[in-house]
């Protein structure tokens, strides 16, 4: 008896946490005023022809211009701009304590060139990429874009961090002279480089030196530790201390 009560209780326990875990609402919206609408499912829909909208739980819809901030199932995306599009929000992706970093896409287009018969036209059709824009922001506040400059202002109260930007101010100034230097000298390369009686080209060994000083550079910048978040890194890490 005693133990089918204690099977009855645990039975009635699971079911219990059951419930609760159902009218849990993860997720939610902050709109413009302050306000925060929960919801266990939210979707962003762009429909064809008609204004993008947020939908909760498969009934309420919003407009992204009423919305600061959301989280779904995607993450915690912030909005950096003005706008109805999924590109006026970034997502976060380095939390806290204090300082969260974000990136959202950008669609941008190349060789969309104008001629008398339309754009594009004669000059090869338009070409679209999709590039990355970083923000940060700083205890919750506006999003400001993700560089040098912004982030010594906002982690100047920290001098491991200040040491870090610091550092990425000097090799950023050597990459850009080591730069100039390798472009100039595959510049007097190609001016130097001959022409032989066969009609072959007798390339210039300073073009060849430029190449090698750029390729040089290159690798440098792939196997670079990114300081700008280190510094951010170091900076949430002595707050946590």
């Amino acid at each position: 008896m005693k133990k089918q009560f204690c099977l009855l209780l645990l039975l009635c326990l699971i079911a219990g946490l059951n419930a609760v875990a159902q009218n849990t609402k993860p997720y939610f919206i902050k709109l413009q005023d302050g306000q925060v609408v929960q919801a266990r499912k939210i979707q962003l829909k762009s429909p064809l022809f008609k204004s993008n909208y947020f939908l909760l739980d498969d009934s309420l819809r919003y407009s992204p211009a009423m919305i600061s901030v959301f989280q779904n199932e995607d993450g915690y995306y912030a909005r950096v701009e003005p706008g109805n599009s999924s590109e006026a929000f970034a997502k976060r992706i380095l939390e806290g304590p204090r300082i969260e970093k974000f990136y959202t896409s950008r669609t941008t287009y190349d060789n969309y060139g104008y001629s008398p018969y339309g754009y594009g036209y004669g000059y090869g059709m338009p070409r679209t990429s999709r590039k990355r824009i970083y923000y940060f922001s700083k205890d919750g506040g506006p999003l400001y874009h993700f560089n040098q400059e912004n982030l010594e202002q906002a982690l100047s109260d920290n001098a491991a961090s200040l040491t870090l930007l610091q550092k990425y101010r000097r090799e950023r100034i050597i990459g850009t002279g080591v730069t100039i230097v390798g472009a100039g000298l595959m510049a007097l390369g190609v001016a130097n480089s001959q022409r032989t009686a066969d009609g072959s080209v007798n390339l210039s060994p300073v073009l060849y030196a430029g190449a090698g000083v750029l390729g040089a550079q290159l690798v440098f910048n792939l196997f670079q530790k990114d300081k700008l978040t280190q510094a951010v890194q170091v900076y949430n890490y002595q707050v946590k201390q």
